[in-house]
C-alpha cells in the first residue's frame, strides 16, 4: 500500500512493454499477452478512430472481467527495488479502478 495526497492505495508494478506511434494509415495491430496480461491505452495525437476488439468478450458474469487502472509515474512510490535503477520510464505503478462512467462497449 503506497500513499498519493495522503491518501492510501494498493498500487503493483508494470513494464512497459512497447510504446508506439502508428501513423495513418497503418496495418492491424495484435495485442497478444505473452505474459502477465494485456494492457493497453490510446492517445490521439489527432483525430481518429479506434476499432479494439476484446476477444473472448469481456462478461462479468462468466469470471471474464475487464480491468481498468489509474497509472502513476515510477518515481511516484519508492520500491527499493536497484534492479530498475536508470530505467525507472519503462514502469509504472498501476492502481485498480472502477470502470469510466464514460465507456460503452458493445
Amino acid at each position: 500500500m503506497q500513499s498519493v495526497d495522503g491518501i492510501h492505495v494498493i498500487v503493483r508494478l508494470a513494464k512497459l512493454s512497447v510504446d508506439k506511434v502508428l501513423p495513418a494509415p497503418c496495418s492491424t495491430s495484435v495485442l497478444y499477452p505473452e505474459i502477465g496480461g494485456n494492457l493497453h491505452c490510446f492517445t490521439a495525437i489527432t483525430s481518429c478512430a479506434v476499432l479494439d476488439i476484446l476477444t473472448p468478450p469481456y462478461e462479468e458474469y462468466s469470471r471474464r472481467k475487464c480491468t481498468y487502472y489509474r497509472d502513476y509515474p515510477y518515481s511516484s512510490f519508492g520500491s527499493g527495488d536497484e534492479l530498475i535503477d536508470g530505467k525507472e520510464d519503462e514502469y509504472a505503478w498501476l492502481e485498480e479502478i472502477d470502470a469510466p462512467d464514460d465507456l460503452y462497449m458493445r
